[in-house]
C-alpha cells in the first residue's frame, strides 16, 4: 500500500507541475539567450504522436529535413536535428527573411523612421523609377508583392538574373498598374532593404541588431550584401533554428518578448492578415493568402523560404513550428497529420515518460548516428586512389578530381574548381566528415564549412554527398570508373549534370 501511495503521489506531482506550466509566459524572467524546455505532455502534446512522426522521418532518410522544432505555450517541447546539423549551426533561411524585413518595416514606422506605407519608392530612389507607373509604386505595394513589375518567379530560381541588384529597377519594365496583381518578386524586398538603409541611416542588419535581434537575445547572425553594400532584402540571412523560433514566438505573443514590446502589436496583426488570395499551396493543398511578406494559409501564418525553410505560427494552438531543410514540402507533410494532431488537447496530458524518453533517444540518434562497419573496398578503389581524373569542360567549372582511399572509413577528395582547389574528407562509415573552406562557397558572409559522406555503390561506382552547412541544397556526386575513363553525374534539387573525364597520363 505504501508503494502504491508513493507512485500516486509522484504522478500527482507531475500533473500539478504540468498544470502550473501550461499556458504561462515562460519568457518573462527567462534569460534572453535561451529557451525554457518542457516535456510534450506538460504542454498538452502527445509524445507518442511526435515519436511516430520522427520515426517516419527516419524511415524516409530524414525527408530532406535539417531541423524541426516545436514550441507550445512558449516552451520548446521537441527539437530535432538531422546529421550533419546541430542546434548551433547557422542556416540560410532564404525567403523567410522577408518576414524579418516586414517586422523591421513595422518597427521603423513606429519609430518614425518611415512616415507611412503610402510613401513612394520615388521618395527614396527617384533614379530607379524611370517610367510613369513606376513612380506610383508605394511601400505598401512592395509589402504585398503588387508593384506591377514585369517579373517571373522562375528568374529567381536558378535564373541568370539575381533579384538582388537595384539596377534591375532601371531595366525591368512595368506590366500591371501598381496594386492590381500579386507577382512574387524579391526585387521588391531588396528595394525595401535599400529604403530602410536610407531611412534609418544604418545598414539593414545593424538596424535589425539594435531593434530586433539584440532584444531577442540573437547575437549570431550572418547576412550577405549586394555589390553596392546593401544587405540583401528577402534572402541570404543566416540564423540558428532556435532563433528562428524566437521570432515566431515574438509574433505569437503580439510582438512582446520578455515583457518588452519589440514589434508594435498592431503591426503584427496587420502584417499577418490576408491582403491577397493567391490560390492553393502546392505542398499542403490548403488555400493560401498573402499579407505583408507573410504567407497566410487557413489557421496559420508562415515565413517561408526556398527548399523548406519555415517559421510557422498557429495561434489557436499557441504553437510555433520551425523547419530548415532542402525539401520544400517536407515540413508541411508532417505538420497537419502529426504536429497539430499531437496538440489537439486543451490542457496538460498525463506524463508519459516512456514515450517522451523514446522520443529523446531517437532525436539523439538522428543527430549523432553511430558509425557503421565498413566492409572490404572494391578492387577499383585501390586502382583509382590518388589518381587525377581530368574532366571535360563543363558549366560548373570543375577541372579535375582526385579521390584517395587510405582506410576503409575515410576518403579524401581534391577538386579543382576554376582557380580554386578544394580539399575535403568523405566519411565512409555512415558519418559525415567536415572541413573548413577558408572562403565562402555559398551566400553566407563568412567562410563556408563542408560536410561529406559517401560509399561504394557497386564494384565500379563511388557516390558521395557534398553539402555546404547552412545551405538549402546537397550536391550528389556519382563517379563511374571504367578503365581509364570516368563519368561524373552531379545532381541537386535544381539541376543535373553529366560530365566525362579521363585519368591524367
Amino acid at each position: 500500500m505504501k508503494r502504491t501511495a508513493s507512485l500516486f503521489s509522484i504522478v500527482l506531482l507531475c500533473l500539478l507541475f504540468a498544470a502550473s506550466s501550461y499556458g504561462q509566459s515562460p519568457n518573462s524572467g527567462a534569460p534572453n539567450d535561451g529557451w525554457k524546455t518542457s516535456t510534450p505532455e506538460a504542454q498538452g502534446i502527445d509524445s507518442r504522436v511526435l515519436l511516430q512522426m520522427f520515426q517516419s522521418i527516419q524511415a524516409n532518410g530524414g525527408s530532406g529535413l535539417h531541423s524541426l522544432l516545436i514550441v507550445r505555450n512558449g516552451y520548446l517541447v521537441a527539437e530535432g536535428y538531422f546529421a550533419p546539423y546541430h542546434k548551433d549551426t547557422l542556416h540560410n533561411i532564404k525567403s523567410a527573411s522577408k518576414s524579418i524585413l516586414s517586422a523591421l518595416v513595422g518597427i521603423a514606422l513606429d519609430k518614425k523612421k518611415l512616415k507611412s506605407l503610402d510613401q513612394k519608392v520615388a521618395d527614396f530612389y527617384p533614379d530607379y523609377v524611370n517610367e510613369p507607373r513606376k513612380r506610383d509604386i508605394t511601400l505598401r505595394h512592395l509589402l504585398t508583392m503588387t508593384a506591377g513589375l514585369d517579373w517571373n518567379n522562375d528568374r529567381e530560381i536558378g535564373g541568370a538574373v539575381p533579384p538582388y541588384d537595384l539596377e534591375l529597377w532601371k531595366t525591368v519594365s512595368m506590366r500591371d498598374d501598381p496594386g492590381t496583381k500579386f507577382v512574387y518578386n524579391t526585387m521588391l524586398v531588396h528595394m525595401m532593404s535599400a529604403i530602410l538603409t536610407k531611412a534609418t541611416g544604418e545598414g539593414t542588419k545593424e538596424y535589425a541588431d539594435s531593434v530586433l535581434f539584440d532584444p531577442l537575445g540573437i547575437s549570431d547572425v550572418q547576412w550577405s550584401k549586394d555589390n553596392q553594400g546593401i544587405y540583401i532584402g528577402g534572402s541570404e540571412l543566416f540564423l540558428k533554428p532556435r532563433d528562428m523560433a524566437k521570432f515566431g514566438q515574438l509574433y505569437l505573443d503580439g510582438g512582446v518578448w520578455n515583457g518588452r514590446q519589440i514589434v508594435p502589436k498592431a503591426w503584427v496583426a496587420e502584417s499577418t492578415s490576408p491582403k491577397t488570395a493567391i490560390g492553393i499551396d502546392s505542398c499542403s493543398g490548403n488555400p493560401d493568402s498573402y499579407g505583408y511578406w507573410w504567407w497566410i494559409p487557413s489557421g496559420t501564418y508562415q515565413a517561408r523560404g526556398a527548399n523548406g525553410q519555415y517559421i510557422i505560427v498557429k495561434p489557436d494552438l499557441k504553437m510555433v513550428v520551425v523547419a530548415t531543410s532542402e525539401n520544400q514540402c517536407a515540413a508541411l507533410q508532417y505538420l497537419y497529420p502529426y504536429v497539430f494532431r499531437a496538440a489537439s488537447g486543451t490542457g496538460p496530458l498525463p506524463a508519459n515518460p516512456q514515450s517522451a524518453g523514446d522520443l529523446q533517444r531517437l532525436l539523439a540518434l538522428m543527430e549523432n548516428p553511430p558509425a557503421k562497419a565498413v566492409g572490404r573496398l572494391p578492387d577499383v578503389a585501390a586502382r583509382v586512389s590518388g589518381k587525377k581524373y581530368v574532366l571535360a569542360p563543363n558549366e560548373m567549372g570543375i577541372q579535375s578530381i582526385v579521390l584517395t582511399f587510405r582506410d576503409r572509413g575515410l576518403c579524401t577528395a581534391e577538386v579543382v574548381l576554376g582557380k580554386t582547389t578544394i580539399n575535403f574528407p568523405i566519411g565512409l562509415d555512415g558519418n559525415f566528415r567536415f572541413a573548413d573552406a577558408g572562403t565562402s562557397f555559398g551566400n553566407n558572409s563568412k567562410s563556408s564549412r563542408f560536410a561529406s559522406i559517401g560509399s561504394w555503390v557497386n564494384d565500379r561506382t563511388f557516390a558521395f554527398k557534398f553539402h555546404i552547412l547552412g545551405d538549402v541544397v546537397t550536391q550528389n556526386f556519382s563517379l563511374n570508373f571504367v578503365g581509364d575513363d570516368v563519368s561524373l553525374d552531379i545532381n541537386d534539387s535544381f539541376s543535373a549534370k553529366h560530365i566525362k573525364g579521363k585519368k591524367a597520363q
